[in-house]
């Protein structure tokens, strides 16, 4: 709750400082939400999470006295029906920034957002979506997933292999592990680390 909380003022305090007579006396936010797809396991409590955080906004005062008025999607984790209710939030609603959510939609959606100079905050945490010189528009906030594949198998390489008595005797013989195994489910964001996990694996020898 604390982190959505955050994430959710961090995009409305910078919705808050842009113009339009549309929405003068509010703050119109709209969030992309899996409610009935493959990730709406933790979907249905993200979108709680940010009704909560708006509703607790609202009663303390709201963003320099100005609601927010909330415009939450179900899309079912479908780029096409993302890049739907991406033109509604922008042709109908009239948001000035979006909560995004997948690593497939997201990325399919950078072009356009780019284009419409609209700020979006997005759930996905793929590589290709943190560097501003291609995605200037799109935020995210926290590590990406491939810094976090390349950390998991280093720490795993130094703190484990390197130390664990269990693995003196192959040490000793100078040898490494021979592979790293990973898996996940079949969504954007699990191929998303891909190919820096080979990398690091093969940084590190193995």
């Amino acid at each position: 709750m604390r982190r959505t909380l955050l994430w959710l003022l961090a995009i409305t305090v910078a919705a808050a400082g842009l113009s339009g007579t549309a929405w003068a006396g509010e703050v119109r936010l709209g969030s992309l939400n899996d409610l009935t797809g493959p990730t709406s396991d933790v979907g249905k409590d993200i979108a709680l999470g940010i009704r909560e955080a708006v509703a607790y906004v609202n009663d303390t005062g709201g963003i320099n006295g100005k609601k927010i008025r909330l415009y939450l999607y179900d899309y079912g984790y479908r780029v096409p029906e993302a890049i739907t209710t991406y033109k509604r939030f922008r042709d109908f609603d009239k948001v000035p920034a979006v909560l995004g959510w997948g690593t497939g939609d997201t990325e399919a959606l950078s072009p356009t957002v780019n284009k419409d100079k609209m700020p979006y905050l997005s759930h996905s945490f793929s590589a290709a979506l943190t560097d501003p010189k291609k995605t200037p528009y799109n935020f995210i906030y926290g590590t990406d997933y491939s810094s976090n594949a390349r950390a998991a198998i280093t720490v795993w390489f130094d703190e484990v292999w390197m130390k664990d008595p269990k693995y003196k005797p192959l040490r000793d013989r100078g040898q490494k592990p021979k592979f790293v195994a990973f898996f996940a489910f079949p969504v954007p964001y699990a191929s998303a680390p891909i190919k820096a996990i080979k990398d690091q694996a093969a940084l590190l020898g193995f």
